[in-house]
């Protein structure tokens, strides 16, 4: 289906407005994103002469959407939140390597992520550490999952979370004087 010559042209298009040091590592994303979908309806859009603009808009949503395989395989500035002993570890990700064992650094030696989660309202704090932590028995939860078991909207629980996430960073940026 996807020949060498067509390969080779989508990745010219997607090099107009994309950055050449991204350019690999998204143009290969997308070709296995390709070669994923239906055999019959790859063959559709090839056969239609569709796979062009199909493939720009393609890069155009995995390169600016932080939601995209793309984003979270390349991009992903974090790799994990940890607690332990009330205090909290936030580390990076080399997100220029993708490799099974990340280097992981770690921001000013020990952040206390749980002070800044106590200056919240308990609604707050406590949906906060149910998604970023799960239950105590192990689980975890997206927002539709947690909205499930607290009966809250998920628009509520997307909304709470995003803010204490916000309020969260710009107390990072207050302790870490602006760095």
């Amino acid at each position: 289906m996807l020949s060498n010559a067509l390969c080779k042209e989508l990745k010219l298009i997607a090099a107009n407005f994309i950055p050449a040091k991204d350019l690999d590592d998204l143009t290969q994303e997308l070709f296995l994103q390709l070669l994923e979908l239906p055999e019959a309806r790859l063959k559709d859009i090839i056969e239609n002469g569709n796979i062009r603009a199909y493939f720009n808009r393609m890069c155009k949503l995995s390169y600016y959407s932080k939601t995209s395989p793309y984003y979270y395989t390349y991009k992903k500035s974090y790799e994990l939140i940890t607690y332990d002993n009330e205090l909290c570890l936030l580390a990076l990700k080399n997100a220029e390597k993708k490799q099974a064992q990340a280097h992981l650094y770690i921001i000013n030696n020990e952040v206390y992520v749980n002070k800044i989660l106590d200056e919240l309202y308990w609604y707050e704090r406590e949906l906060f550490k149910l998604y970023v932590l799960g239950d105590n028995d192990g689980r975890n939860y997206t927002y539709s999952t947690l909205s499930d078991k607290t009966n809250i909207s998920r628009m509520s629980i997307y909304t709470t979370i995003k803010g204490v996430k916000a309020y969260i960073n710009k107390r990072l940026k207050e302790l870490n004087n602006d760095i």
